[in-house]
């Protein structure tokens, strides 16, 4: 487990070395608009097993990735138009949207929706254009604790476990924001509010 500070003058380097970590099937702690997020190559299946471990986070309940844009979201799930106007007003940001997922049998996922999102976090949107794939954007603690946005203390939560994730960007004490919001779009159209968030919707 590396932890390496972000600076001014090693942002190019830091996003370098993550992404290196991303592509040989690394898990990487980086952070985002609301907290600190536990991630990897959503394409990699031994890596989104290795994120399981990490958290000790039950298998039956799917990952949310984040993506660099809307037309990348329209290559992994079916969209509805009040998804779009909600993805167009407020990505980038702490909005996930959960959508019908167009490849649930390819890669493992085990359930039929993906939820999704852009990421408002300057490094974080970095990260997923440079990188290409859908990274994993799960919070980066052991399931069961709360939201994590000291990056110490996040090193410390995990240096007693048997599994941990091989690289923390250390890009200082984020504020105390709330998480994301989460809205739901069935396959028939409805929709649902899973969590409000920074963002408040009324559905």
């Amino acid at each position: 487990m590396k932890l390496i500070k972000l600076e001014k003058h090693n942002r190019v380097q830091v996003i370098q070395e993550a992404i290196e970590v991303l592509k040989n099937g690394g898990t990487i702690v980086y952070p985002t608009e609301t907290s600190y997020g536990l991630g990897c190559d959503f394409y990699n299946k031994k890596a989104v097993s290795r994120i399981y471990q990490i958290k000790k986070r039950d298998k039956k309940n799917p990952l949310p990735v984040i993506i660099p844009d809307l037309v990348s979201a329209t290559y992994l799930v079916d969209f509805f138009s009040a998804a779009e106007r909600l993805a167009s007003k407020h990505w980038p940001g702490p909005l996930t949207l959960v959508l019908p997922f167009k490849y649930c049998k390819w890669q493992g996922h085990c359930d039929d929706y993906l939820a999704l999102r852009i990421s408002g976090h300057p490094l974080a949107m970095d990260l997923a254009c440079s990188f290409g794939h859908p990274i994993v954007a799960t919070s980066a603690n052991i399931s069961s604790q709360g939201d994590a946005y000291d990056p110490k203390k996040i090193q410390e939560q995990f240096a007693d476990q048997d599994f941990q994730p091989d690289l923390i960007i250390d890009a200082g004490v984020l504020p105390l924001r709330p998480p994301s919001t989460i809205v739901k779009f069935f396959s028939d159209g409805r929709s649902e509010v899973l969590r409000q968030g920074q963002i408040k919707i009324k559905t």
